[in-house]
């Protein structure tokens, strides 16, 4: 992620309904994933500005790691431990460390997909659990992607393939973030037509609060059908990714 996009979204995680949203569905398939069991090992992925610890801290002990000495000073500031730098995919820890490997939107900016899904099975223990999102469709490509520094986008197919690839068990795997797909599409056909230049920066759209408050209410919705349902298409994709006990 660039230097200017950090302070940005640190704020923005806090505030914005679709980061609270998508929080409230991660901790769905969190809980999914460890059967209610807390006191896990969990090591989380792209840690970037922390969003997602608060979270993770209910289920355990978290383990914080980023490719970006960015992300990592940028924890310090904000009171955050148990950070490790790390170059690439390999991570400094030894095999079947983890119950939990938490990757919230990280894959995707990676090239080698599978060789990471590799590298985070060799670390978890029989039985362990990958929690991961990804952004769903290809065809929804935009400067958004370029900002953060996407390499792809994802279907449930296609992430399907490269799990199967790395030995990993799809327990759940559904779209998520549904009711924004039609307004996403939307914006990015307006923004051709009008020939709006793409912007350098993520393309988060301002909303009046109360239109944040609703969007909120409506992922928080979403978060409870997760449990007894998967949907069809979304933005996003959310998975539990399940290591054999062999």
């Amino acid at each position: 992620m660039k230097k200017t996009e950090y302070d940005r979204m640190a704020y923005r995680e806090k505030t914005y309904w679709w980061h609270i949203g998508r929080l409230r569905i991660i901790n769905a398939y969190l809980t999914m994933a460890v059967n209610d069991k807390k006191n896990k090992r969990i090591l989380n992925i792209g840690c970037g500005t922390g969003g997602t610890v608060a979270t993770l801290q209910r289920f355990g002990r978290v383990d914080n790691v980023d490719t970006s000495q960015q992300a990592i000073d940028h924890m310090k500031r904000s009171g955050f431990n148990n950070l490790t730098k790390v170059t690439g995919t390999k991570l400094p820890f030894k095999d079947s460390s983890f119950d939990i490997v938490a990757a919230f939107d990280v894959l995707e900016h990676i090239e080698d997909d599978l060789g990471a899904l590799n590298e985070w099975r060799r670390v978890l223990k029989p039985g362990g659990a990958v929690v991961l999102t990804v952004p769903a469709y290809q065809w929804l490509w935009s400067s958004h992607d370029e900002a953060l520094l996407h390499k792809r986008r994802y279907t449930v197919g296609r992430l399907r393939r490269v799990t199967n690839q790395a030995n990993l068990r799809a327990d759940k795997m559904s779209y998520a973030i549904v009711f924004s797909l039609p307004l996403v599409v939307m914006f990015r056909f307006a923004n051709k037509v009008l020939r709006r230049q793409p912007s350098a920066a993520t393309s988060y759209v301002d909303v009046p609060t109360v239109v944040n408050h609703l969007f909120t209410k409506l992922l928080y919705a979403e978060a409870k059908a997760h449990h007894t349902m998967s949907f069809p298409a979304g933005t996003s994709i959310v998975a539990i990714l399940r290591k054999s006990r062999d």
